[in-house]
């Protein structure tokens, strides 16, 4: 997992064989970054329910757990001034496993690929700098898909009678706050790091042969690292 440590160290780096040629962002100009982009979730859920009533095997609670995963990451911007643009994040698909907290700990349920795009209007507080720095703020929509429960799981459910489990994730609409850094290294080329937290709240069902069905809900809300390469156009 990449940590905020991480991207501080790359950005050092960077910086010290950066060229003293910057580029200035002006209105119209285009930044295409590619690289490494991390979700980490940041999660908190409700305890899960089947059929209505809080599901309970040893008489404590059931929550859903989510881990991290990196995929290449991808974001477009587009200058709208010199000091604000317009950002466009994409990414290939992430892919996680929800696992059991609380008396089912350590259990994988299900696992799940998502989308996360996520476009945010951007402030450049330095355009003319070396050193661009900037915060941002937008609307994520996450899409999951793929949904697939566990063969682990299955058989522990068909063990409590609950035969046939499917799984669906519902999608997310939510705020997307970020801070990032773009080092210049020559007039097109430059190098970026950036941390961003997004609002991702969902809701997993599993429905059996039977009828019946478990609800889990999940505040995934996590930080995403991105470290890239840019060309300024």
């Amino acid at each position: 997992m990449i940590s905020f440590k991480h991207l501080v160290m790359a950005t050092a780096v960077a910086a010290s064989i950066s060229s003293p040629s910057a580029s200035a962002l002006e209105a119209g100009d285009v930044i295409i970054r590619t690289g490494t982009t991390t979700v980490d979730p940041r999660e908190s859920g409700s305890s899960a329910t089947l059929n209505g009533s809080v599901l309970s095997l040893a008489g404590g609670t059931t929550e859903l757990g989510v881990n991290s995963d990196t995929q290449l990451g991808l974001t477009a911007t587009y200058m709208l001034s010199s000091h604000w643009g317009v950002e466009l994040l994409a990414a290939t698909p992430f892919e996680h496993v929800a696992s059991g907290l609380g008396e089912l700990e350590g259990l994988d349920i299900a696992e799940t690929k998502q989308l996360p795009p996520t476009l945010s209007a951007i402030y450049y507080f330095n355009p003319q700098s070396q050193f661009k720095t900037y915060v941002g703020a937008g609307l994520n929509y996450t899409v999951f898909f793929s949904e697939d429960i566990t063969s682990e799981a299955d058989a522990a459910l068909s063990g409590l009678g609950l035969t046939g489990a499917d799984v669906n994730i519902d999608d997310s609409w939510g705020v997307s706050f970020q801070a990032g850094l773009d080092v210049q290294i020559d007039k097109q080329w430059s190098f970026n790091t950036s941390v961003r937290w997004i609002d991702i709240d969902t809701e997993a069902n599993i429905k059996f042969d039977d009828g019946s069905r478990i609800v889990a809900g999940i505040d995934i809300d996590p930080l995403v690292y991105t470290v890239s390469v840019g060309y300024q156009f």
